[in-house]
């Protein structure tokens, strides 16, 4: 699981916060806690514990040389009574506990001889007659060893306050070095990816369309990067497309033109006679070429969005009849049978008429291009619920293309060769061909079912096809129901 950029950039100032909180506090901590301290607090702490042992001190010869009633004294300044940072805690001379403001501490138990040393000895008459020992933290942990106080010499307030301001600065600067180098990792976790992808972009926008960018461990960043990588694959498909779709229309515009341009010098040399024949030959040419020119038009209108429908309500079987018709002579011109496979009754559909008649010409046409003597083409339409489940047996690249729900399938089956597997997938592409041994005349220019899918698709339908080598194929086109106009 890849982190997110708000969660990265969210746990980059808890961290920042959550250093300099504790940093500050622990600075505190030490100084206060005795175990890293500038000289001059040193130096008053050490002269504080002194004062109080002289004062209790004092209490123990006032109150005739006992520690009865110390205890309450504990619980008034300067001892400040209990608390959670300083302990103070009053030996005997025996090294029994008389009082502390510790109250989880017994009164009567001994110390052990370590902690004793470390306290400040209680003196009264030139006698030592009590231990003070200080504990400081949360549990009041025994503080450093107290020296004996040695003589203060005069000090200035820049001598206590220095000292401490130098030890903040110190402080700081390590804190600050510590979020430069947080900060310096994770902007460099930022940054890294974001620099490749500009770089990425920058070469993209030269012409380099096979850049590709890593992966990131940054969600929102790697996501970016997969699009990234995604969209340069697919620019560089369609440049890829775009130049041999322009090769394939420069070699489908250069045959016809090279033909009557040798015809015309021909007759311009006098090789070729003008007779009708050959005034035909040049005719065929040209709306050979005009053909294909108007096929290119359509075929860039369709794939812009911009191609013109005029819908209105048909008949299926209407259109399928239509069809037979139009290719009934050349059917029986070349012994191959025209059925029609369809309900007397369905639903209509909403289609524009010239551009569905369109689609079956280059359908029908394509099969008896195909189709053997004494073979069979079936124009057949059905009615079905569901469009997908229909086609869920079909190859996985085509069997997620229609998502329409109550559809007419419309459908031109014939009898002929067949497609192979690995041409199927491409019937659709333009200038593509399944037998490249067909001539450009035989075989046609390989943009009729290009034309027809574009169609289909302008109408929100779908298109695909099945086939079986040695026994025929099959295209299919899933149209919506019309609804009809309720005045």
């Amino acid at each position: 699981m890849k982190p997110r950029l708000f969660w990265t950039m969210l746990l980059a100032f808890v961290l920042v916060i959550a250093l300099s909180v504790c940093g500050m506090l622990s600075f505190f901590g030490l100084v206060v806690s005795g175990r890293w301290q500038p000289d001059s607090v040193r130096e008053s702490f050490v002269s504080f514990q002194h004062t109080y042992a002289l004062s209790l001190g004092d209490y123990y010869e006032a109150n005739g040389q006992s520690w009865a009633g110390v205890d309450q004294r504990f619980d008034a300044p300067p001892f400040g009574g209990p608390n959670t940072f300083v302990g103070y805690i009053l030996a005997d001379a025996s090294g029994r506990v008389v009082a502390s403001n510790d109250r989880s501490l017994t009164i009567g138990v001994t110390l052990d001889r370590p902690e004793l040393q470390k306290g400040v000895a209680v003196n009264a008459r030139g006698q030592q007659v009590g231990t003070l020992v200080f504990r400081s933290g949360p549990r009041f942990m025994p503080m450093a060893p107290i020296a004996p106080a040695p003589p203060a010499p005069a000090r200035t307030p820049r001598d206590y306050f220095w000292p401490v301001i130098r030890s903040f600065i110190i402080a700081g600067l390590i804190l600050s070095g510590s979020l430069l180098l947080l900060a310096v990792f994770f902007a460099q976790r930022l940054s890294r990816p974001l620099r490749d992808l500009t770089a990425a972009a920058q070469q993209l926008a030269t012409g380099r369309l096979d850049v590709q960018v890593g992966r990131t461990p940054i969600r929102e960043i790697d996501q970016l990067t997969v699009a990234f990588n995604a969209m340069a694959q697919s620019l560089a498909g369609a440049d890829r497309q775009r130049r041999q779709m322009t090769a394939d229309i420069a070699h489908e515009l250069r045959t016809p033109l090279t033909i009557i341009k040798g015809r015309l010098e021909g007759l311009q040399d006098g090789v070729y006679t003008a007779t009708p024949a050959e005034l035909e030959r040049l005719l065929s040419e040209t709306a050979l070429l005009e053909r294909l020119i108007e096929d290119l038009r359509l075929l860039a209108l369709a794939e812009a969005g911009q191609l013109p429908l005029y819908r209105e309500l048909l008949d299926p079987h209407d259109l399928l009849e239509h069809a037979r018709a139009a290719f009934a002579g050349q059917a029986a011109a070349q012994d191959v049978a025209i059925t029609i496979d369809a309900p007397a009754s369905l639903p209509a559909i909403d289609a524009d008429p010239q551009r569905m008649a369109q689609v079956l010409t280059n359908l029908v046409s394509n099969a008896l291009r195909y189709t053997p003597q004494g073979g069979t083409i079936t124009l057949g339409a059905r009615h079905i619920a569901d469009c997908r489940l229909q086609i869920a047996d079909l190859p996985p690249a085509q069997s997620t293309i229609c998502n329409l729900q109550s559809a007419i399938v419309l459908s031109v089956a014939d009898t002929g060769a067949g497609i192979p597997p690995e041409d199927l997938p491409h019937v659709f592409d333009r200038f593509y061909r399944a037998d490249r041994s067909r001539a450009r005349g035989s075989g046609g220019a390989g943009l009729g079912l290009a034309i027809a899918k574009q169609i289909v698709a302008a109408h929100g339908g779908a298109i695909w096809a099945a086939s079986a080598v040695g026994q025929g194929t099959s295209i299919s086109v899933a149209l919506p129901v019309g609804e009809p106009n309720v005045e």
